[in-house]
């Protein structure tokens, strides 16, 4: 297996969240609640409005606002602002963008009692099968980086209804890598401030890149050792 990961160059990075947008997106299809929904494309197409939609009555046009309402609630990578000053000028806001970091030690994996997540023989990510998980919750409990996501609250219905969100969460676009392609999030990038690869290439292109940045908190990158790196930015507050 060869290790990839990310880099994330955080002076370069718009904070646009442009790649946030563009993994929703590509995995359009894998939300954990893409098997509840009751209507077809064409059906949604026709609602016009939210009244037309609870009606029931076809309009005939497509109001892509409104249908939105029924696309990913996941956020598979997130765009976070950490803010440092008190008063302006002399402010500054600085992104971090962050996804899973396909932990060579795993605090997700670790606990899950149905072995639903393992990490991918090729390119060493974690990945996990959404139809084994049972929605316990313990991987978001058990991960520092706020990566498993559910698209609706685990107390709103019991372990083992239909209904019961299972966990879903980045794959680092594997099927994108299988066929010669970056990561949607990183392709989408118009500052380019991501890449993906293997580690030992992404360390040897980025000579200066650090295992921490604006916003990463330094315990949690020795507790599970995550395959991404760092172009910190510096802040500077007057």
């Amino acid at each position: 297996m060869t290790q990839y990961g990310f880099f994330f160059d955080q002076q370069r990075c718009l904070g646009c969240a442009t790649c946030t947008v563009a993994c929703k997106e590509w995995n359009e299809g894998r939300r954990g609640d893409a098997a509840f929904s009751t209507l077809t494309d064409t059906q949604l197409g026709a609602m016009a409005t939210p009244t037309d939609w609870v009606a029931g009555t076809a309009s005939g046009t497509t109001n892509h606002a409104f249908n939105r309402r029924f696309h990913m609630k996941e956020t598979w990578r997130k765009v976070s602002f950490h803010e440092f000053g008190d008063v302006a000028p002399n402010v500054s806001v600085v992104p971090l963008s962050m996804a899973c970091n396909h932990c060579s030690d795993p605090a997700c994996m670790k606990v899950c009692p149905v072995k639903a997540i393992t990490k991918e023989e090729v390119y060493g990510a974690v990945v996990v099968d959404s139809s084994r998980c049972v929605g316990c919750g313990a991987c978001r409990a058990a991960c520092p980086w706020e990566v498993p996501q559910y698209y609706d609250a685990l107390e709103k219905t019991p372990m083992g209804s239909e209904k019961h969100p299972r966990m879903t969460k980045c794959d680092m676009c594997v099927d994108r890598l299988k066929v010669g392609l970056k990561p949607a999030c990183v392709t989408s990038c118009p500052g380019r401030a991501l890449d993906c690869g293997p580690m030992d290439e992404l360390k040897k292109r980025h000579p200066i890149a650090t295992v921490t940045a604006v916003g990463v908190i330094e315990a949690d990158v020795a507790k599970t050792r995550p395959n991404v790196l760092f172009r910190a930015r510096t802040v500077v507050v007057k």
